[in-house]
């Protein structure tokens, strides 16, 4: 599927289908992922849907693999797990489906955690019939993001015959710099899109469907808990989760919470959100004011300085860099210990070692980007940037990661 690549992706498909008839190639003019994925599910022509995704590889094996076990089992949908690859780390087994029934059929309404796993669409396969009969398909949002959201989950909802495998096959390739994720962190909103989407297809089913399909609350609890909540503006803070209660009570009035689908501590913190909103507001609202202070200082500091450094190349010194686009200056390069261990180039910045980069030890700011729950660790970098002579240090903090995210 080309959405109208521009990087000469085109010409690698056009070559791999003059070799092997197997592939056909969809060129078309870019419109986002949902149009995209609907196109190439109305032009399938197999059994089966798989999907691959242009950041991502996949064993030989893995689609012959679920298809065995697909037809061995007569099932919908077939789950498995993965690997998440990282270039320098290669491999990390994930188990997506801990806790779910392996090599049996299964549904929602009977274990509800399967729509309470991770939204991903690339480790299964699923009956293109199976689909097709449910209307099931991905959201048609242009220019949006999380558009597999409502797709798993209705898949989760509809289908009464799934099969959990332990294996892993796809390889979810991490520390991509280009990656759809880095572009798309600040793309929070488009989660209540997908919610709401899934919740207007939810209200058209059969009772059964609608109460195993209610176990996705919990699911939509964790998505803007854990992956929105951090990137939201500190100024839009408030407004956001103002629109969180808002969705909640709404399904809580339609019958789709039900506590047996949550954790104990969990439901009690949702109810006290729900039912003790102004008290919880008004918290964020103070939250949001000293992060926003703190932040701004933070960012008086940068200005200030000639020139600013970052120590650390890895995901927080990255997920910092992202946070700071459009409010500072571009960092003057990234400090490392090991440089042999590190990139040249991180997100178009200049990696260099401690000990061989132009600063100016006594005017230039150096920012400590590496986590602040490793608190050993950065006391070991501190120490040794203040025995090289660097005057001017400041170590990332729990208060002021949250500040910049």
């Amino acid at each position: 599927m080309d959405d109208g690549s521009t990087d000469g992706c085109s010409e690698i498909l056009d070559e791999y289908a003059e070799r092997d008839a197997r592939f056909r190639i969809i060129h078309k003019e870019n419109s986002g992922y949902g149009k995209s994925m609907n196109i190439g599910l109305r032009a399938a022509k197999g059994t089966y849907i798989g999907i691959v995704e242009s950041d991502d590889f996949a064993d030989a094996n893995m689609f012959s693999a679920l298809y065995e076990a697909a037809e061995n089992a007569k099932a919908e949908v077939v789950k498995s797990n993965y690997f998440l690859f990282h270039r320098k780390e290669g491999d990390a087994f994930r188990e997506l489906l801990k806790g779910c029934p392996y090599h049996e059929i299964c549904s929602a309404r009977e274990t509800p955690r399967i729509l309470q796993t991770d939204t991903y669409v690339w480790t299964s396969i699923y009956r293109k019939d199976f689909l097709y009969q449910n209307d099931i398909w991905f959201h048609e949002t242009p220019g949006a993001a999380y558009q597999d959201v409502a797709f798993t989950m209705k898949v989760g909802a509809c289908s009464k015959r799934m099969l959990l495998i332990p294996e892993a096959y796809l390889h979810y390739r991490e520390g991509n710099i280009t990656s759809s994720v880095r572009q798309i962190r600040k793309k929070y909103h488009c989660f209540h899109d997908e919610f709401a989407e899934y919740w207007r297809f939810l209200r058209g089913r059969n009772r059964d469907e609608r109460a195993a399909g209610g176990a996705a609350a919990y699911m939509m609890w964790k998505d803007y808990r854990d992956h929105c909540w951090p990137c939201v503006p500190l100024h839009e803070k408030v407004r956001y989760l103002d629109g969180v209660i808002h969705e909640f009570r709404q399904i809580e009035e339609e019958g789709f919470l039900r506590k047996s689908d949550w954790p104990e501590e969990t439901w009690g913190k949702l109810q006290q959100l729900l039912h003790d909103s102004k008290e919880v507001l008004l918290q964020c609202a103070k939250t949001s004011q000293k992060n926003l202070l703190l932040k701004e200082g933070f960012l008086q500091s940068l200005r200030k300085t000639p020139k600013f450094y970052l120590y650390g190349a890895g995901r927080v010194a990255q997920d910092m860099m992202t946070s700071l686009q459009g409010d500072a200056p571009s960092p003057g390069g990234l400090l490392v210990s090991h440089k042999e261990e590190n990139p040249e180039i991180v997100m178009g910045i200049r990696v260099y070692d401690m000990q061989e980069a132009p600063v100016d030890r006594k005017n230039d700011l150096i920012v400590i980007s590496t986590s602040p729950h490793k608190l050993e660790a950065q006391q070991e970098i501190f120490f040794a940037l203040v025995q090289a002579g660097f005057q001017n240090v400041i170590v990332l903090t729990e208060d002021l990661q949250q500040a910049l995210s």
